[in-house]
C-alpha cells in the first residue's frame, strides 16, 4: 500500500482509482507537472461547494493554503502525477500517482451503463465514485485500449459524460455541451473551455451528435485538459461518428494557452 499525507500527516494510505478512504464524501484530482499544480482554484472551488452543500467545513488544502499544499507535498515526494484531495468529516486526504501517458486522439465507446441521477445540481464530485466506476469496469470489459473513452446516456438516452471525462463538441459553429439535467458533472476542464472558446454555447439534451463537425473529450489530468475524438461507436462496436481530430485543434490550443496561464507553483 502506498502513503498519503491525512491531516498533514504521511500515513498509510490509497489513491489509485476507485479506491477512497471510509467516511470519504468529496474529492478532486489535479494534474501535478514539474511541481506545479494545473487549474488548482478551480477544482478548490468545486470541492468547496459540495462541502459547503453538505454542511461540511473546508480544512487547509480545500480552502487552498498554498504553504499547507507544499507541505504536503515534500512529504509525499514527489513533482509529477495526479493529486487526489478527498475531504470528508474531520478530514483532508490527499495521495499522489503516477501520472500516465495518454493519447493525442481518442475514440468512444457508447455504454450501457446508464448515468445515474445526481445527488443534487450542480452535481458535486463525491466518493465513492460507484456510478463512474461502473462504467470504467463494462468498458474495461470491453477490452479496449488506453484511447478509448466510455460515453454514459441517463435513463432518457441523452449524452451525460464519459467514465472519466467530460464532453463537447462543435455543430454549426455553435459549442455543444450535455446539460446539467443530464447527470454529467460541472467538469473543471469543461468550464475552461466555454470561457475560452471564443463562440457560442449551448447545453443540450441530446443524442449522439452524430452532425458534429468536432468532438473533444475534457480531462483536467489531460495534456492541455482535453483531445480530440476520431470515432464514436455504438454498444455493440459499430460505428456511429467520424471526423477529422484536426477539426478540434483551435478550441485544443485555447483550453491549452488558458490553462498554462494558470498553473500554482507548488516545489
Amino acid at each position: 500500500m502506498s502513503q498519503v499525507c491525512r491531516n498533514g500527516v504521511l500515513v498509510a494510505g490509497d489513491a489509485t482509482p476507485g479506491s477512497f478512504p471510509v467516511g470519504a464524501a468529496f474529492f478532486e484530482t489535479v494534474a501535478l507537472r514539474a511541481g506545479a499544480a494545473e487549474c488548482l482554484e478551480d477544482h478548490l472551488a468545486r470541492l468547496r461547494a459540495g462541502l459547503d452543500r453538505a454542511g461540511l467545513a473546508p480544512g487547509p488544502l480545500a480552502v487552498g493554503d498554498l504553504a499547507a499544499w507544499r507541505d504536503a507535498l515534500r512529504l509525499l515526494g514527489g513533482r509529477d502525477g495526479v493529486l487526489r484531495l478527498v475531504v470528508g468529516a474531520g478530514f483532508e486526504e490527499l495521495g499522489l500517482r503516477a501520472l500516465l501517458p495518454s493519447p493525442e486522439v481518442f475514440r468512444l465507446r457508447s455504454l450501457r451503463t446508464v448515468r445515474d441521477a445526481a445527488e443534487w445540481l450542480p452535481r458535486p464530485k463525491s466518493a465513492p465514485w460507484a456510478n463512474s466506476l461502473a462504467a470504467s469496469v463494462e468498458l474495461r470489459a470491453l477490452g479496449v485500449g488506453a484511447g478509448v473513452e466510455g460515453v454514459q446516456f441517463d435513463a432518457r438516452g441523452f449524452v451525460s459524460e464519459g467514465s472519466r471525462s467530460s464532453l463537447a463538441w462543435v455543430e454549426a459553429g455553435v459549442l455543444h455541451v450535455p446539460a446539467e439535467a443530464t447527470g454529467r458533472l460541472p467538469g473543471t476542464a469543461l468550464g475552461q473551455l466555454v470561457r475560452c472558446a471564443g463562440r457560442p454555447v449551448r447545453a443540450t439534451e441530446s443524442p449522439v451528435p452524430v452532425r458534429a463537425e468536432a468532438i473533444l473529450i475534457l480531462r483536467s489530468t489531460l495534456p492541455g485538459g482535453a483531445a480530440a475524438v476520431s470515432q464514436w461507436d455504438d454498444v455493440d462496436g459499430r460505428p456511429l461518428w467520424s471526423g477529422d481530430p484536426a477539426a478540434a485543434r483551435p478550441l485544443l490550443a485555447a483550453l491549452a494557452a488558458w490553462r498554462a496561464q494558470r498553473c500554482i507553483s507548488l516545489a
